[in-house]
């Protein structure tokens, strides 16, 4: 399977009603899997934050703090979850995504390109102390 059809397909999987395209290329695949779905140029203004981002040549051109400084912005005012395609020349490596909170999810050996995901809701898994059985119950406590 190609990086091309693997895109179209996690696009069409996950089935945003809004997509934010990073670049020109990911504005072309945007629009051949989901028909129908608009799709956001990466000139144009955007009125109301989007369902997914989506990059695959955004980051090429730019430095390690320029990718991130970009990243950090779609994630709070353009789109809670991104899909991030890194090519060979992605200035951010594995350990820079994941500190990020992105999740690898495919790597294309043939093309050598990487697939990150970021959801704002599934980043973090809720530890298992943070529920109420280990909240204080004040009708224990005796003094």
């Amino acid at each position: 399977m190609s990086w091309r059809d693997y895109l179209q397909t996690r696009l069409q999987a996950i089935g945003p009603d809004s997509v934010y395209a990073l670049d020109a290329t990911a504005h072309q695949l945007a629009c051949a899997a989901l028909p129908g779905i608009p799709v956001h140029a990466p000139d144009s203004p955007h009125d109301r934050p989007c369902a997914l981002a989506l990059g695959i040549d955004a980051l090429t051109p730019l430095d390690t703090r320029q990718a991130q400084h970009l990243i950090s912005r779609v994630r709070l005012y353009v789109a809670s979850r991104l899909l991030i395609a890194a090519p060979p020349g992605c200035p951010l490596d594995d350990a820079a995504f994941r500190a990020l909170g992105f999740t690898r999810e495919m790597t294309a050996p043939t093309e050598d390109m990487h697939f990150y995901y970021y959801d704002l809701d599934t980043y973090k898994m809720v530890p298992d102390w943070l529920n109420a059985r280990f909240w204080a119950h004040p009708e224990r406590w005796e003094p």
